[in-house]
């Protein structure tokens, strides 16, 4: 972390550090005619003495931060102002900004909010009365955005809002923190950024059995029979559904064969969040397409399966650093549950044409415009496994 190129994987804790309302930067105070401190000890360029330099901050505020969405505070060589002048917020607060791309409810949940929880903890910072203040881009209430901070933050955070707007509320043009928080933001849905997110598995837990508590669920009320939900995705922002094509036939199948299991097709987009943790929280067996719909598997109780389905990656579909080659089974999201041990997934491989179908004319990328076609032989064995594994006896 020494390396001043490595700002993206940072996480700080600042103090002596004011926000100046006219100039509109963040102010460090350094005591006037001390001796100056190195910042970082960096290995090849030596002491560093600022919190800008090279055209980036000193931490990212969000988890694919570019040198635009880094951040620094000002050093400035002056006393910290009088306590009987200015205000001194003495609550945790923690800086950070949202991914600027269309909503996605799996990196606003387990990237854009988490990582403010994370860094907290990690910093042995963690207030729950903390206020967490976006950077720039604060989402217009109302909008996906905001509605998802609503049902997210106060899980662990009092509150949560724009820095202009929250700095309005305080008539002196300094506002002063006793403690501001942040930085340390990663992707949580890339196999390469892995050895950054591996040992956050009990941060992972804690912050999902937060948000489950918050919408009242009791999460010591595990099930103690089977049920089996079938996700129906039927919305999404592009063309294509990325869903189960045959969903009908599966219902049957599933309904046929296990005539003594509990089975509802559920789609999501007509619960709201806190209908949504309670259904996930009575479900012993998920059966979900992957991508963002899938993101919400971390809410399962512990013990439970999911079955998720993957993706054929052909040649439109391929990525170098996504680690599949041409002609296999991906699995989009096995990054990021990886680090959900409580679930056990069962990934529905799709491993030839046979497995997908395409889903409007001249539709090619077999990773987004694609929809799965489920082999019912093959599904019976992952259903089969899920119900052998469980401690629930049916």
């Amino acid at each position: 972390m020494n390396y001043e190129s490595e700002w993206h994987q940072r996480t700080c804790a600042f103090k002596n550090i004011c926000y100046n309302k006219q100039r509109k930067v963040f102010q460090f105070y350094r005591k006037p005619g001390s001796i100056k401190t190195p910042i970082l000890f960096e290995p090849k360029l030596g002491h560093i003495y600022d919190f800008n330099i090279n055209n980036h901050g000193f931490v990212g505020l969000i988890a694919r931060a570019s040198p635009h969405e880094s951040w620094g505070p000002t050093i400035v060589e002056e006393w910290l102002p009088s306590t009987d002048k200015i205000p001194y917020l003495e609550r945790v607060h923690v800086l950070f900004m949202h991914w600027y791309v269309s909503f996605n409810p799996g990196h606003v949940i387990w990237e854009d909010i988490a990582s403010t929880y994370f860094a907290m903890v990690r910093l042995n910072e963690y207030d729950r009365n903390a206020v967490l203040i976006e950077y720039r881009r604060f989402p217009k209430k109302g909008d996906e955005f905001y509605q998802m901070y609503q049902n997210l933050v106060p899980a662990f955070a009092a509150n949560f809002d724009g820095l202009d707007h929250y700095m309005n509320n305080f008539r002196s043009p300094l506002v002063c923190f006793q403690t501001l928080v942040a930085g340390g933001a990663k992707p949580m849905f890339s196999i390469i950024n892995e050895p950054y997110t591996n040992g956050k598995e009990r941060l992972l837990y804690d912050y999902r059995t937060a948000i489950l508590r918050y919408h009242g669920v009791n999460v010591s009320h595990v099930p103690s029979h089977h049920r089996i939900v079938l996700v129906n995705k039927t919305q999404a922002l592009r063309r294509s559904l990325r869903s189960i094509k045959n969903l009908v036939e599966v219902k049957h199948f599933i309904h046929s064969t296990y005539p003594k299991i509990q089975l509802d097709v559920i789609d999501w987009s007509k619960y709201t969040f806190t209908q949504q943790m309670h259904e996930l929280y009575k479900t012993t067996i998920l059966i979900t397409p992957c991508g963002g719909i899938s993101t919400i598997i971390p809410f399962l109780p512990d013990g439970t399966h999911a079955i998720v389905m993957d993706f054929y990656v052909n040649k439109q579909a391929y990525r170098k650093d996504a680690r599949y080659a041409i002609g296999e089974s991906a699995s989009m999201d096995g990054a990021f549950l990886n680090y959900f041990p409580h679930i056990r997934k069962l990934y529905y491989q799709v491993r030839s044409a046979e497995d997908y179908v395409l889903d409007f004319p001249g539709a090619s990328n077999t990773r987004y415009e694609a929809s799965i076609k489920i082999n019912m032989t093959r599904l019976k064995e992952l259903i089969d496994t899920a119900i052998q594994e469980s401690s629930i006896v049916q």
